[in-house]
């Protein structure tokens, strides 16, 4: 397998920000009376920020509309997601495949203001990427499960790939790992969850998972060799 690109899913796999939507959709549902689930969650991951509040408000049978959701998730978003960190690993491959030339992209359901303030601790290294596909909160057509966010994603590149088969997906939802294939791209999945809350016939589906970044092995995907093995 020779792979020439690689492209990232952002929030639980970057960064370790699924523990920040928790808590902050938990603060959303908590008056009224509502426990945010990890279920509903699931079903939320890789969603426009729209799709996911129309999700939350059905399965919870929130009393609020789709401009309240937004308005009220936002807040807590711009006060909870500039404290954002890197997960385990994530510094180490980056820089690893930039150093090599190898091109990274970003594509994300996440808004392109949310994702600048999740980033902010971390300019530097998100500078390496090129090009970084957000989805905007009304946005329905980049949405995971379908292709398109990856597909625009790879078609962006300065020098894009002579196949979607030469490119790799890193992601931490099973939406995503649907996407990736649908995309024909490979796909190398880091769960942000615990194992036994996704579903095994999607899991299963993943060229390959892992438990962190830090495992990937860049020789199974013909990568470059980490200096440091």
């Amino acid at each position: 397998m020779s792979i020439t690109h690689c492209i990232f899913d952002l929030d639980g796999l970057l960064l370790d920000t699924e523990s920040l939507y928790t808590e902050c959709l938990q603060k959303l549902c908590a008056p009224y009376g509502k426990n945010f689930t990890t279920e509903t969650k699931l079903k939320m991951m890789g969603k426009s920020s729209l799709e996911a509040g129309r999700i939350l408000i059905r399965e919870l049978d929130l009393p609020i509309t789709d401009e309240e959701y937004l308005a009220k998730s936002n807040a807590l978003y711009m006060e909870t997601f500039p404290s954002s960190e890197l997960l385990p690993g994530v510094e180490r491959l980056i820089q690893h495949l930039a150093d090599h030339k190898i091109p990274i992209g970003i594509a994300t359901g996440s808004s392109f203001e949310l994702y600048k303030l999740k980033t902010s601790k971390h300019t530097e290294l998100f500078k390496l990427f090129d090009p970084i596909i957000c989805t905007e909160p009304m946005e329905l057509r980049l949405t995971k499960p379908a292709p398109d966010i990856f597909l625009a994603c790879a078609k962006q590149f300065s020098n894009p790939p002579l196949s979607m088969s030469q490119c790799l997906v890193f992601e931490d939802a099973e939406n995503g790992i649907r996407a990736a294939l649908a995309a024909q791209m490979h796909v190398v999945f880091v769960p942000s969850l615990p194992i036994n809350t996704y579903d095994p016939e999607v899991i299963k589906q993943a060229t390959v998972t892992l438990d962190s970044l830090l495992k990937f092995d860049p020789d199974l995907f013909g990568l470059p060799a980490f200096n440091d093995a």
